[in-house]
């Protein structure tokens, strides 16, 4: 939920910063896609997410070009 999360505070034009890479730890290791194995449930979710929910926000919220959802 985190994805979209961020499009929304894009769409009411939140400020981003990154952070130093020294915050950011990975064990065992970084992933690479081969090695993610997601649920099935999670493609109902995200097209559940961009067809119904971003319909909604949109309404609410309006929309901005640079915003998106991946």
């Amino acid at each position: 939920m985190f994805v979209f999360q961020g499009y929304l505070m894009c769409v009411m034009d939140y400020d981003f910063l990154i952070l130093d890479n020294a915050f950011l730890i990975h064990r065992p290791g970084i992933k690479t896609k081969a090695d993610i194995r997601r649920p099935p449930e999670e493609k109902t979710q995200a097209r559940f997410i961009r067809t119904v929910i971003k319909k909604e926000y949109d309404k609410v919220y309006g929309k901005r070009k640079t915003c998106r959802i991946f």
